[in-house]
């Protein structure tokens, strides 16, 4: 596994390195506006190949990508067996839910079934790693992860009846 090197950029933000396998070294510079810059350098290269620049939502939106929120390719045998007592769901959000229109922190999900939500897909905006403050609102699709018991508990205790297929596990 490559290493990641952080430093600060005094007045800009934050920059970090990450030196790929295949020689490719990328740079990822964080601004305190929230922009951020990924160079992309070859092998032996002082310049950079290319360069692109996102906005911190686009940013958010290609973490979870990258991260496997909407797509998760099929794994290697020992991932798996790393993976082997967690559970991933998605769940659709009915208007009539008992979690509709209630803030993340009131529901006690996590103490009540011992899941926690990993996403929130709202239409086209995704929100990974949603605050506890955040509302559920009808039509959200919620990403839940636990082990079979825990995802069970889940879906009795809040009586949920629209769960998506999940192809992506």
């Amino acid at each position: 596994m490559s290493e990641i090197k952080e430093s600060d950029l005094p007045g800009i933000g934050k920059k970090f390195t990450l030196e790929l396998d295949s020689g490719v070294k990328l740079v990822v510079v964080i601004h305190s506006t929230g922009e951020r810059e990924v160079f992309k350098f070859t092998r032996d290269n002082d310049e950079p190949t290319s360069v692109t620049t996102l906005a911190d939502e686009e940013a958010r939106q290609l973490g979870a990508i990258l991260s496997g929120t909407f797509f998760q390719p099929v794994v290697e045998e020992e991932h798996k067996l790393a993976m082997k007592n967690a559970k991933m769901e998605w769940i659709k959000i009915a208007p009539d839910s008992i979690l509709a229109n209630k803030k993340i922190d009131a529901l006690d999900i996590r103490k009540k079934t011992g899941v926690s939500i990993t996403t929130i897909i709202r239409g086209e905006t995704v929100i990974p790693n949603p605050p506890s403050s955040e509302i559920i609102t009808p039509q959200d699709t919620l990403i839940i992860i636990g082990n079979n018991e825990q995802v069970n508990n889940f879906i009795s205790t809040f009586e949920i009846k629209h769960r998506l297929k999940n192809d992506r596990q």
